[in-house]
């Protein structure tokens, strides 16, 4: 029976072990060149792309400060949006307990139970280590920008989670002024934000048009499965194009979504392709209670290529495209994490700021410690809590 088990979650996760196999090998090999902290965070500190910098900085020294200034807009904005998220979900966990889970962790890889989100792992590798050098790229360029020293850049592992880090001068940085800490402490969460904007850009005006010159629909398919659910018990498959629901053609997600509408929990409905047809047990949304849910985990509209001999072609364009979509989905999220009320985070740090300014050393850094472990608490409620929910 564990044989079993072992042997079954060896095989799901088999290039998720094999990567992180991999990595704490060369971990082994390198490690008299690496830094440990806390035993679970590994840094690589190299001198990695601080001229590069350094060059940005004093080429466009007022643009880069200009943006750094109105980072701290969006910054403070941030922590705002993100603290009314955390009570509105512990509100929802309280009084609302079929709603979704509103904070997650992120591991590539790994359905996390009472997450409605999966990040396929390279998709969620890449897209991960994307968004952190740009988050750190953009602390050391507006740092450089107001002359403060940057010691050093590289590579870090925080737990299964891969990424970078820009290493200023704590010393210089603390003594700065309060609009130089806020800046280059925002920077980081605001640049985030802008990635998510020029890549959904880029997805909206760029890949999709030529992307809608090679296909046309041809049905509906499902990203993922919800476990225990009706379209997983039917024997329905993910990315797989159907093109028939109770007997009419569905040719998008939006036919398919105005067909459920009419259905209710505990009624059957017919799916299927010209390979076979499959019946379906409609559960009761865990979302939306009263309401049909099929038991897939995000659905799209399948598309057919007009010319075969662009597969080769339209197959990279969708590679790129999901790979775009995981960056803006993930660069928000972080950006967002990054400006909690929370410790060291980017957050926190421009919270301690302008509590100290406000109210002295001593009693800013008592209100910022109190209001740190208050979003603790309230994270580990909020992230726990759904997984036990979704583990029983």
């Amino acid at each position: 029976m564990v044989f079993d088990w072992l042997w079954n979650f060896i095989v799901s996760y088999k290039e998720i072990i094999i990567f992180y196999l991999i990595i704490i090998i060369l971990i082994r090999i390198f490690r008299k060149r690496l830094t440990f902290q806390s035993k679970f965070i590994v840094l690589l500190k190299t001198k990695l792309g601080l001229a590069f910098m350094e060059k940005i900085a004093n080429k466009h020294r007022n643009m880069v400060k200009l943006l750094g200034y109105i980072g701290i807009g969006i910054g403070f904005t941030g922590m705002v949006i993100i603290c009314f998220l955390l009570l509105k979900g512990l509100y929802s966990l309280i009084f609302v307990p079929e709603a979704p889970a509103v904070l997650t962790p992120v591991i590539p890889g790994v359905k996390i139970p009472g997450s409605p989100v999966f990040v396929p792992f390279w998709y969620g590798i890449i897209a991960l280590f994307i968004v952190v050098v740009v988050h750190e790229f953009s602390h050391g360029v507006v740092a450089r920008a107001h002359n403060l020293k940057i010691k050093s850049s590289g590579l870090v592992m925080f737990g299964p989670l891969f990424g970078a880090f820009v290493e200023p001068e704590e010393k210089q940085l603390t003594k700065a002024q309060d609009t130089k800490q806020y800046s280059v402490l925002a920077a980081g969460p605001f640049s985030n934000v802008l990635l998510a904007v020029v890549v959904g850009l880029i997805i909206v005006f760029i890949v999709a048009p030529i992307q809608g010159t090679m296909e046309y629909n041809a049905g509906v398919s499902f990203v993922d499965l919800d476990p225990g659910y009706g379209a997983e018990a039917a024997g329905l498959q993910p990315d797989v194009a159907y093109t028939f629901f109770d007997g009419k053609d569905v040719s998008s997600v939006e036919e398919l979504s105005l067909m459920l509408q009419c259905k209710s929990p505990g009624e059957e409905i017919r799916i299927g392709n010209e390979k076979g047809t499959y019946t379906v047990m409609l559960n009761e949304s865990p979302a939306n209670p009263g309401k049909a849910y099929l038991g897939v985990l995000g659905a799209t509209s399948a598309m057919k290529l007009k010319e075969e001999n662009l597969s080769f072609l339209h197959t990279l364009l969708l590679v790129f495209r999901r790979l775009l979509e995981w960056v803006v989905v993930l660069s928000l999220g972080i950006g967002l994490a990054n400006l909690l009320p929370l410790g060291p985070v980017d957050g926190g740090r421009m919270l301690l700021v302008s509590l100290t300014a406000a109210y002295g050393n001593k009693k800013g850094k008592f209100i910022w410690g109190k209001t740190s472990i208050l979003c603790l608490i309230i994270i580990i409620i909020l992230v726990l809590v759904p997984i036990i929910k979704g583990i029983f």
